[in-house]
């Protein structure tokens, strides 16, 4: 297994939980070390290098990388390194008699890899379940009151027996504890991974939604867009036009051969005019291009061209024959608005009905779904009207 991916953080209640068991049982193993330091030192002094030499390595060494472990973030590593501990450690508690003179250390000074002993059935709980850490529990408490009989003077059997015995429960009650986070741990990552599937369906019947109501709206504004043309006296090849036009668009829908390729600056105000031209051919228009090589997503236009047909058909049908109007288009390097402004009667946006499907659906709820989208609606009573729709790559 390569070394980044060994070392890699996981991302997860459990593999922060065992960093942070990992990082606190090194701490522990540290201290008790620590605290018996000068007394450790004087042993070390007799023991030989061929065993002290594995000693250390398998008992101050391997808290020291528990700690290193955690704190560089990997739970994998502290898993390996508390699940090789016992394995170091257990051998190096057989050779007691080989590397400690009999009976040289006084009563309650046991040999110094002792101390800690029950740290071995702790670090066995990162990887092996309860029933697991039986066998070394037994083993452990055997070991301990050999080498306590063995090294210590005048201690009777029954008690070092006792002493292995009790410091071994020791180990095990604290290993059930950890078990028990680590089994809570395992129950949130469980939960939190059925609470992502679910948001994750959720935000796909969501996007279902949203693309409903933009053909609903689009739909909406096509067939809309042939009535108002029908209605506002147009000529008769005009009419014509925008009818075809609507059957188009329509036909698009159903092919959605329009892929997914960026719109240019240029593009975008070539079909925004026409958006406006396709309504009423009367529209003012002035375009700003503050980049011309800058590109849009194919949604982010389409947003654009229905909100503003749909604020063209609203300023038609309510602003008055005598109204004027005028488009404003303004592209540059990750935005883009147009601003459709007339003169005409106004209206209170506050006010605005359910029943006003064009605002509501066609505009308000077309902008909803693109990240990075806005929509303002400036009007009063006698004052007209100005829509805006912006998008802006630094919104989403």
């Amino acid at each position: 297994m390569p070394l980044g991916r060994f070392m890699a953080q996981e991302d997860t209640a459990s593999g922060r939980m065992t960093r942070v068991l990992g990082f606190a049982l090194g701490i522990a193993g540290a201290a008790f070390l620590g605290i018996e330091l000068p007394g450790m030192l004087e042993q070390m002094a007799g023991n030989p290098w061929w065993w002290l030499v594995p000693a250390i390595i398998a008992i101050p060494g391997m808290y020291a990388a528990m700690m290193v472990a955690s704190v560089w973030g990997s739970a994998r590593a502290v898993r390996m390194i508390c699940g090789a501990y016992p394995i170091l450690y257990i051998p190096v508690v057989a050779a007691l008699p080989l590397a400690f003179e009999q009976g040289r250390l006084p009563p309650i000074t046991m040999p110094w890899p002792l101390l800690i002993g029950s740290g071995t059935i702790i670090t066995a709980s990162f990887v092996l379940p309860l029933r697991g850490l039986v066998p070394i529990a037994i083993a452990y408490a055997a070991l301990h009151a050999m080498g306590t009989s063995w090294a210590q003077h005048g201690v009777p059997a029954g008690w070092a027996i006792r002493e292995g015995i009790s410091i071994a429960m020791i180990g095990v009650i604290f290993a059930a504890m950890i078990r028990s986070v680590q089994a809570n741990a395992a129950t949130i990552d469980s939960e939190s991974a059925a609470l992502r599937a679910g948001a994750t369906e959720r935000v796909r019947e969501t996007a279902i939604s949203q693309e409903r109501d933009r053909l609903d709206a689009l739909v909406h504004d096509t067939i809309v867009s042939t009535f108002v043309a029908a209605c506002s006296r147009a000529p008769l090849p005009a009419v014509r036009e925008s009818a075809r036009g609507s059957l188009e668009t329509l036909d698009s829908l159903a092919r959605s051969d329009d892929g997914d390729e960026p719109v240019g600056a240029r593009e975008v105000v070539a079909r925004l005019r026409q958006t406006v031209g396709d309504v009423r051919e009367d529209f003012g228009f002035h375009a700003v291009v503050d980049d011309p090589g800058a590109t849009y997503r194919l949604e982010v236009v389409r947003m654009l061209q229905e909100v503003i047909a749909e604020a063209a058909r609203n300023s038609v049908r309510h602003a008055g024959e005598d109204a004027r109007r005028g488009l404003l288009v303004h592209c540059g390097p990750g935005f883009v608005s147009a601003m459709l402004a007339d003169n005409g009667a106004g209206f209170d946006p506050t006010r605005i009905p359910p029943r006003r499907l064009g605002i509501h659906t066609a505009m308000r709820g077309r902008v909803a779904i693109i990240e990075g989208a806005g929509l303002d609606i400036d009007s009063a009573p006698g004052e007209g009207t100005t829509v805006t729709v912006t998008w802006s790559s630094t919104n989403e």
